[in-house]
């Protein structure tokens, strides 16, 4: 294993590059999704939970 994604994942932190991936990511999902600026907020909490439990699929495998 990658001893930086190690350290990342025990610290939960992200690289810049991480978290404008995960921007674009969201951007593009809004999009596709049609969802209005009113919707936002209950897009991104469904939007992030659905990206935690990709991650945790990840790392388990």
């Amino acid at each position: 294993m990658d001893v930086r994604i190690s350290k990342r994942r025990t610290t939960g932190q992200m690289s810049v590059f991480e978290l404008d991936a995960l921007r674009e990511a969201f951007r593009r999902s809004v999009r596709e999704n049609n969802v209005t600026e009113v919707q936002w907020a209950e897009h991104a909490e469904r939007f992030v939970k659905s990206m935690i439990r990709k991650e945790s699929r990840g790392i388990q495998a």
